[in-house]
């Protein structure tokens, strides 16, 4: 048991924290593809059916079903993993990776009253937290 605990130790932080940012760089085209903010509301009087030849669902809509499904899972992962991390750093990640309107990092550290060493600091922090937490430590990366 306590092998694992010092594995953490040995972590490669520059391949874990690509392996982050690689991941939640697609956080907004999960978004959109999962529909996640971008469904319009239904009604009880409307509904919205795509159908095929033959009047029976096409193909391409449960293919869009199924990548909707899987990106609403991936979203799932990540919002647990964040929700396991502190305000702070949740606040940094939000501010980089989720937030709706994509901004630069120095529109981030500006924004947030850091210098731009602390930011980068702090969001390294963060981002190696996130990979621990973040599907049981899949995107730690051990020498």
């Amino acid at each position: 048991m306590l092998d694992i605990f010092l594995e953490v130790d040995n972590i490669d932080k520059k391949a874990t924290k690509e392996n982050v940012d690689e991941l939640l760089s697609l956080y907004r085209r999960l978004a959109r593809m999962a529909d996640e903010e971008y469904m319009p509301k239904m009604t009880a009087t409307y509904s919205f059916e795509i159908k095929g030849s033959g009047g029976g669902v096409s193909d391409s809509l449960g293919e869009a079903i199924s990548r909707s499904v899987s990106a609403q899972q991936e979203i799932n992962k990540i919002m647990k993993a964040v929700n396991k991390m502190n305000s702070y750093q949740r606040q940094l990640i939000f501010e980089k990776y989720i937030k709706r309107r994509q901004q630069t990092d120095i529109m981030i550290y500006i924004g947030l009253n850091m210098s731009e060493s602390t930011f980068y600091r702090e969001l390294e922090k963060a981002q190696l937290e996130f990979a621990e937490a973040y599907d049981n430590g899949r995107l730690l990366l051990i020498h």
